[in-house]
């Protein structure tokens, strides 16, 4: 879609061009066959939804041949991931590209992780801290309860459009409100989701062990197969969004984190009871020398370890339904917390935390009670 003086400007096919996607299971086949594919033309040619549908069926409304209902449908399937992720402008990731994707963009950063390390914004956070304890939030709900709008908080668009980039967000549904009778009115809007809440953070964030600079080529290398045409200055555009945020994580000082462990796979209740150090999956964003609280998960429920890490980036590689594990790191046991001290719900009622289902950081009172 462009603006030629002052007029928009479809590009696309023929209905019987054999490049045709012509109903949106052609269009989830064919994100899935070449991984990620934006919603409007750009810089590479061809290398869009717009660009392989037929103009005249765009904003038709019949969600039999018009993609700008396809993308309503494409995001609730659950099979793609859809957001601003190119060029601060839509489109669509394959489930398997994603984990390649979050760990370019997030440079390996849970957002929690993210904050600590002051590369976050106090805006970003605020829209980031709802979805703490809520799976699923319309667009409007989200920019009312993080404070935003009429004398409030500015830049909204510009804030959820760079949360989506980094994807630490993405579109989970489009649908209508609801009154206060609860009923529906108006036009479809945004359901934001986190893509762990969709996929699991195990599977989002297993390309974690590598860097963010190799995933960030074989999204690059992916594209040069599927789109030999395109430069290395229009990749580097399209794929550009997330902003920097290297930083020599593992020369930084030592921090502390919570990280969860769930007994239903791994007896970790009795790790401990015949040795000081074990291997344990490695966590975003955790280097030798961090301390990692462990919570263990229900029935539990509590904080039960504080353990030193003391050997990371040792290769693993191992996958079942339930857990994606590529890296290793070795933690020393420190202290033994009763089961009754730091519990889910003293977390939450004391300290805020609403949920713990990868590696965050902690605040200073959290930390000092510990201690």
């Amino acid at each position: 879609m462009e603006n030629v003086n002052g007029t928009w400007i479809m590009y696309g096919v023929d209905w019987d061009d054999p490049e045709c996607l012509r109903t949106v299971q052609d269009a989830i086949n064919y994100i899935n066959e070449v991984g990620f594919l934006p919603l409007f033309k750009n810089d590479i040619p061809g290398f869009s939804l717009e660009e392989r549908t037929v103009p005249g069926y765009w904003w038709c409304g019949d969600p039999k041949v018009d993609p700008w209902e396809w993308r309503e449908i494409i995001a609730r399937s659950g099979e793609i991931a859809y957001g601003k992720f190119f060029e601060k402008k839509a489109g669509f990731i394959s489930k398997e590209w994603l984990p390649y994707f979050a760990n370019f963009r997030r440079d390996g950063y849970d957002f929690d992780a993210l904050w600590d390390d002051e590369k976050a914004s106090r805006k970003q956070k605020k829209i980031m801290d709802l979805f703490e304890a809520e799976d699923e939030i319309y667009s409007n709900e989200v920019k009312l309860r993080a404070g935003f709008g009429k004398g409030g908080e500015k830049g909204f668009e510009g804030v959820v459009t760079d949360l989506q980039a980094k994807t630490y967000l993405c579109v989970k549904d489009f649908r209508q409100r609801k009154n206060k009778k609860g009923e529906f009115y108006g036009w479809p809007i945004a359901v934001y989701a986190k893509p762990e809440t969709i996929w699991g953070y195990d599977f989002v964030t297993s390309r974690y062990s590598e860097t963010s600079e190799e995933s960030g080529k074989a999204i690059e290398a992916h594209i040069k197969e599927i789109y030999p045409i395109a430069s290395k200055s229009q990749i580097a555009k399209l794929l550009a969004g997330s902003g920097s945020l290297t930083k020599s994580r593992k020369t930084r000082a030592p921090k502390e984190w919570i990280i969860p462990a769930n007994p239903k796979y791994y007896d970790i209740v009795h790790a401990f009871d015949n040795a000081e150090e074990i291997d344990w999956k490695q966590g975003a964003g955790i280097i030798t020398g961090d301390t990692v609280f462990v919570y263990v998960g229900a029935p539990v429920s509590a904080v039960m370890y504080k353990c030193t890490v003391t050997e990371t980036d040792i290769p693993y590689d191992y996958s079942d339904k339930n857990l994606t594990i590529t890296a290793l790191m070795k933690i020393r046991l420190e202290k033994r917390y009763p089961e009754d001290s730091f519990t889910f719900q003293i977390l939450k009622d004391k300290y805020g935390i609403n949920a713990i289902r990868g590696p965050r950081g902690i605040i200073d009172s959290l930390s000092d009670a510990l201690k």
